[in-house]
């Protein structure tokens, strides 16, 4: 199949505690402070206290965990910018570039892999993050009718820091929120490696009618950290962003030893007369994590080729099933049909299933590659193992 943008259809101001860090620590003092969590960037974008009550144990009373946010970094005041802390100097946060990384790296063995390339032990699987869904969580009084959201949400890995879409739309072709709050993806572009902690960079809006762009609220504005050392493998964590107008919750799994899938569903054949065919495609973990991701939901074009082309994290050991419920209506009569297929985790190469449901062909096709992946195959700003993004680097404080 062509390679296509993916369409993964998931699901969605307190004041800030400071990460402190003295300008004495160095680069592996810093680093152990985030890791052991005494650094601590509790949880919003600068709404009013009032706004996220906390009970007398210091938890949200409305019993949904803040995101750890990097504080003072937003783009509106462009803080981000004149920034020089640690943060934002070994991620990269100044620059705009989307990752130069792309997925299927690994899927060809190399010919050092042993014994082969499908239980290959050279290559290893290594610890991913797997975002699952975006929601809005609620808006204030000053949002009103449809709500159309606009801007990013990109992750920032140390594999190569630069931007790594799960959301993207201009104001002209904003996302219209429906009554279940979930948020399209369009992402991620490659597997996020979390060997380190893992920033989320927000910058989204609310398009306010067919006014100016100045007319439109900031919905959430920030950079959030997620922490590979305190979240436990294969658990679906929750944890909400509070913006000026809003907020945005995350659902995520850390992936210990996991392997980058790219999921692609397609139609290789569509019979002339088929009348109107409706395509729901849905990907399930059926292992360690129970969880689901939308691949694909509504009609099929008679020029379809590639539906939607999704990259996934799996933990060794795991298994994706793919599911396929087809309904044809005209043509030749009405009609359902339902399959599915399972692809066990690998490291190397693809396997393609196709399925004759009705008068279409459909193929799923999975693609493995870990990224465990060599120096030589990387570029600028792409490093082997995390400790190197921070070499060299100079900064001021946290």
């Amino acid at each position: 199949m062509e390679s296509g943008s993916a369409r993964a259809i998931p699901s969605s101001k307190s004041s800030q505690s400071r990460v402190t860090f003295g300008d004495e620590d160095s680069i592996e003092e810093k680093r152990g402070k985030i890791e052991s969590g005494s650094a601590r960037a509790v949880a919003s974008a600068g709404a009013p206290q009032s706004r996220v009550p906390l009970g007398a144990d210091g938890r949200p009373l409305d019993g949904v965990m803040r995101a750890s946010l990097i504080r003072h970094l937003k783009h509106a005041d462009g803080s981000i910018f004149r920034s020089n802390g640690y943060w934002t100097k070994v991620y990269r946060l100044q620059d705009a570039s989307e990752t130069c990384l792309e997925p299927m790296m690994m899927t060809e063995p190399l010919a050092s892999c042993m014994p082969d390339g499908m239980v290959c032990g050279r290559q290893h699987f290594r610890t991913m993050l797997q975002i699952f869904s975006l929601k809005l969580a609620y808006t204030s009084s000053h949002v009103t009718g449809p709500v159309q959201l606009y801007g990013y949400v990109a992750v920032r890995d140390l594999l190569n820091p630069m931007r790594n879409y799960i959301f993207n739309r201009t104001r002209d072709d904003p996302f219209v929120v429906e009554h279940d709050g979930l948020i399209q993806m369009t992402g991620p572009k490659r597997g996020i490696r979390m060997g380190a902690p893992v920033l989320i960079e927000f910058d989204m809006k609310v398009k306010r009618g067919v006014g100016e762009a100045e007319d439109d609220l900031q919905l959430v504005d920030c950079v959030a950290c997620l922490n590979d050392i305190t979240s436990r493998h294969a658990t679906k964590n929750r944890r909400r962003i509070d913006g000026d107008c809003g907020a945005v919750d995350i659902t995520y799994s850390l992936l210990r030893g996991a392997a980058e899938a790219t999921v692609q569903v397609g139609i290789s054949e569509l019979a002339q007369g088929s009348g109107l065919i409706r395509l729901n495609a849905a990907l399930f973990y059926t292992k360690e994590l129970s969880a689901q991701i939308q691949l694909f939901d509504g009609v099929v074009a008679a020029e379809a080729s590639e539906l939607s082309r999704t990259v996934v994290a799996v933990a060794k050991g795991g298994q994706l099933l793919v599911s396929l419920m087809l309904n044809q209506t005209g043509g030749s009569g009405d009609c359902a049909f339902s399959r599915s297929c399972t692809f066990p985790v690998q490291k190397h190469g693809n396997h393609v299933s196709v399925f004759k449901l009705g008068l279409a062909t459909i193929e799923v096709k999975v693609t493995w590659s870990t990224l465990d992946i060599p120096g030589s195959l990387l570029g600028p700003n792409c490093f082997q193992w995390e400790f190197m993004a921070a070499e060299d680097v100079e900064y001021e404080g946290d």
